[in-house]
């Protein structure tokens, strides 16, 4: 059975210029149990801020997978994925894909300070 994944860039670019973002994959189709990466190259990215990697199924809100920092430590909220950056590439890495993983996949940077809290 055939696994339709689809990629969209989605850039988030708070006031500072400079900060580029670029992915030519849109469309893959895999089978089941097969290995699929996606590449974001992203340029400008200064240490401190990261790129997030965000996967969407019809109906359902974003799910973050995980994030890479500008020097390539990541931080996974997703057990079947893993992070790869090479120079200015980050990507992420499926190495089975299921039938669960179908749906599109975001990747996102954006620039300034930011906080996570709870309220």
């Amino acid at each position: 059975m055939l696994i339709n994944v689809c990629t969209v860039v989605l850039i988030l670019i708070h006031g500072v210029e400079g900060l580029s973002l670029n992915q030519n994959q849109n469309f893959l189709v895999k089978l089941k149990g097969k290995t699929v990466s996606f590449r974001c190259e992203v340029t400008g990215l200064t240490s401190g801020n990261v790129v997030h990697w965000y996967h969407k199924k019809d109906g359902d809100t974003f799910k973050r997978l995980l994030y890479i920092s500008e020097s390539g430590v990541a931080t996974s909220e997703a057990k079947d994925f893993v992070s790869e950056k090479i120079g200015n590439s980050y990507g992420i890495k499926l190495k089975e894909t299921k039938e669960e993983h179908a749906g599109m996949y975001y990747c996102a940077c954006w620039e300034g300070n930011h906080s996570e809290r709870k309220l």
